[in-house]
């Protein structure tokens, strides 16, 4: 894995990525296909995520053939580290 040097010239591991995007609103997908929206409240060396005002995206077909996502809010939920398939950090340039 290829590992990109931060503005003072220190390596970051992929968790450094993760502790970046803490506060921060991100995309995971875990097992069975659920994908979640929410903001990182924390984690733990198990990767379980802490999320806050989470929602829950749902994605499909519509008759006419257009991919139509739906969105359930869950509020603040707790997702196991072994079922989490990816997750999409929040943007480290970003407030």
């Amino acid at each position: 894995m290829e590992k990109r040097s931060n503005q003072s010239g220190k390596f970051n591991r992929p968790i450094d990525y993760l502790k970046n995007s803490v506060n921060k609103v991100i995309l995971i997908k875990v097992k069975r296909n659920r994908l979640f929206r929410g903001m990182l409240g924390g984690f733990d060396e198990h990767l379980n995520l802490y999320l806050e005002n989470t929602s829950q995206i749902f994605e499909y077909q519509d008759e006419d053939g257009k991919v139509v996502e739906e969105f359930e809010t869950i509020g603040n939920v707790v997702v196991r580290g072994d079922n989490v398939i990816f997750i999409n950090l929040a943007d480290p340039n970003s407030d």
